[in-house]
């Protein structure tokens, strides 16, 4: 009995964050279907798109040479626009998408927002060949409730982050937090 009673717990975390992972999919591909709707509506599409491009021209960067990247911010603001201090700028924010070229490496990355809180970051990076995929799933409290690291198309475990080619992979929730909220700072200040 009393090993029942220690398991309820866990089992019971394990099945919140199975239904917050599947809501946070279920939300990512709603976002997603917004995202295309809107870039194939224009002006009629569902969200709103900050489109910023640094070194459009492509010019060699210092100590990187080749050197590109590309942030689209997707808002969702409401048609009547109330005002400032009626709402929280942040919590029209959406997502942010995030493309870098730099020398050899492309990076992808998306920070899913809901309510004004970070609750998903995917990060894909492709370099001579080899390709890596982070995925972290946060709860509404900042809280991290899944993580997944593929390098090549093979699911990392912990053993592996502590190998030396590995341990520069091993996902940081709290580092992932802290961009994206620059990020929303960003975005809330280019609307200001």
């Amino acid at each position: 009995m009393k090993k029942i009673l220690l398991l309820l717990p866990v089992l019971l975390a394990l099945t919140t964050a199975a239904q917050n992972i599947s809501e946070i999919r279920q939300y990512y591909t709603e976002i997603n279907t917004k995202i295309t709707q809107s870039l194939e509506q224009g002006f009629e599409g569902p969200l709103y798109n900050n489109h910023w491009v640094t070194n459009h021209h492509n010019r060699s960067w210092p100590a990187v040479g080749n050197y590109s990247e590309t942030t689209d911010f997707w808002y969702d603001d409401p048609p009547y626009h109330l005002p400032a201090e009626e709402r929280d700028p942040k919590n029209v924010l959406v997502k942010v998408t995030m493309t870098r070229i730099s020398s050899h490496l492309k990076a992808d990355e998306e920070y899913l927002f809901k309510d004004g809180k970070l609750i998903f970051f995917f990060r894909k990076e492709a370099e001579e060949g080899q390709q890596w995929e982070t995925r972290i799933y946060f709860d509404n409290q900042g809280a991290v409730i899944k993580t997944s690291v593929k390098a090549n198309n093979r699911e990392l475990t912990d053993k592996d982050f502590l190998t030396e080619e590995f341990r520069d992979f091993r996902p940081d929730g709290v580092a992932v937090m802290e961009v994206a909220k620059k990020y929303q700072d960003l975005f809330v200040k280019s609307n200001s």
